[in-house]
Parts: structure tokens; sequence; C-alpha cells
């Protein structure tokens, strides 16, 4: 991973890394929240996903599949506008969950990741054992969970919790592990002590690293939820799926597909949002 680059000047007019800044040096202007270059990331991407649909509906047309086994969106958003109510609430019912279980998994991946860095003799025992468990399909502890929790809210956002727990581990792991000798060498010039050169040093630069793990763990958390819905849910999108598929209902089943491409989507978006505001010196150097 490479480092931050500068975005601090200290009083002797020395540039700062972030970490060092962090230690008494001034902050600079907060960049601004939209600019040229992000507008036009915007556009290029709302064109690519318009993109796509035309293709689609294309295909659709020039091979007329029978409608048991595709649909075009047309059909797909027709469902969408004919039922808002019936995919609202089921969409609440998965967003909830999925929220959840990110928010469970970060806490506890932050947490492992840090156990595992500061400590040897616990990651000598404990990270192989996290490796081989992330191995196992998550489908298959789904019905461990049920066991556990029940069939209600909790199962589907646990099952949420451990697909987005372990990216959060690995990249706090190695996000704090890369952290520079010379910032180190700089806390212990400066006889800072531990916890304050782990919050003002390590987790500072470690920031980048977590949030890129959570960019990933929010989208598995979605499916986490569906996972969970499809084991035993009652409600949800992925009771929605299962429900249409076993009545051939294409339309409503693609339609739930575009919801949660849109959720994961726009959860993604909204964890970068937030890693670019905490991580001002990450835009600054590109």
């Amino acid at each position: 991973m490479a480092s931050p680059e500068v975005s601090e000047v200290g009083s002797d007019g020395l540039r700062q890394s972030p970490p060092e800044a962090a230690l008494g040096g001034p902050v600079r202007s907060k960049p601004r929240m939209f600019n040229r270059d992000s507008i036009a990331v915007g556009a290029k991407a709302v064109a690519g996903i318009v993109g796509l649909f035309v293709v689609w509906q294309l295909v659709v047309i020039i091979f007329s599949p029978p409608e048991y086994l595709a649909v075009g969106p047309i059909s797909a958003f027709d469902e969408l506008i004919k039922r808002p109510d019936y995919f609202a609430s089921n969409t609440w019912v998965t967003l909830q969950e999925a929220l959840a279980g990110f928010a469970l998994g970060t806490a506890l991946g932050i947490l492992c990741g840090a156990v595992l860095h500061y400590s040897p003799t616990v990651r000598s025992f404990l990270y192989p054992a996290l490796i081989a468990i992330d191995t196992i399909p998550k489908v298959a502890l789904a019905p461990l969970f049920i066991v556990w929790f029940g069939f209600g809210f909790e199962s589907k956002a646990f099952v949420a919790m451990a697909i987005a727990f372990f990216p959060l581990v690995i990249n706090t792991y190695d996000g704090l592990s890369s952290v520079p000798h010379e910032l180190q060498e700089l806390a212990r010039i400066n006889k800072a002590s531990p916890w304050k050169k782990m919050t003002k040093i390590d987790f500072i630069y470690a920031i980048p690293s977590i949030f890129s793990g959570a960019k990933i763990s929010i989208s598995l958390a979605v499916g986490g939820a569906v996972v969970g819905e499809f084991i035993a849910g009652s409600k949800g999108l992925g009771y929605v799926i299962l429900l249409a598929n076993s009545q051939v209902d294409l339309p409503s089943m693609f339609a739930a597909f575009i919801v949660l491409a849109a959720i994961a989507l726009a959860l993604f978006f909204i964890v970068d949002f937030a890693g670019r505001k905490l991580v001002p010196w990450k835009n600054h150097a590109k």
C-alpha cells in the first residue's frame, strides 16, 4: 500500500504527512465537496449504467426469448412502477439487515485486525484460523445462524456480518502493518505513549486501507442479507426473488435484482464519499 502524500505544512515550513500533522501541525483547508472531475466521473458512471440497460433491452428485442427465460429492463421497471409499495417495504427490510450486519462486521473487523497487529501471540494462533473460516462458503453458515438466532431479523443481520467481517480484518491488519518505520521513529523521538501512537499515527495511516475494506464489505453485506433471506425469509428482496422464481415471474425477479444492485451501488458510493472526506490527503495526492 502506498503511503499517503503530504497534505499539511508545519510551522517550520516543512511539509508533513497526515500522521505527522496529527501530532501538532496545522490542517489545510478542506477540499470542495464537488468539482469538475467528480461531476465528470459521475456522468460517465450514469452513462455506463444507462448504456448497460440499453444493450440489455436491445438483446431481448433482437433475440426475443420467451418471457420465462429473460425479460428486458423495461419490463422490470414496469413491475417496479406497478407495485412500488411492495418493493419499497421489502427493500427496507433488506437494507436494515445489511446495514446492521455491516456496522457489526465493521466494528468487530477493525477490532480483530488491531488485535492481530498489536499482539503477535494472538496473531500466531488466530490468523490461520480466521483464514480457514473465511474459506467456508457463507451460505453454509446461514443455517447455523438461523439455529442460534431464529428466523427473524437477527439471523439475517449476522449472516451479513459474517460476510462483511473478513475484508475489514484483513485491510485493518494490512493498514496498521504498513506504517512506515520513519513514522514509528517519529513517535519514539517525541516519546509518544502507545495510545497516542496508535490513535495519532497508526490508525490515521491505516484509514485509507480500512475504507478500502469497508467499500468491499458494504456490498457483501447486502448479499449476505439476501443469503439469509434465501434460507429463512418471509420478507425482504431475497424472499421476493424466491417467490418470483417459484411463480416463474421474471419481471419481479429482475426488478429485485435491479433494486439490489442500486442499493449496493448507493451504499458503496456513500462509504467512498465518507472515506474521501476523512482522508483528504489521499484526494489531494490524486
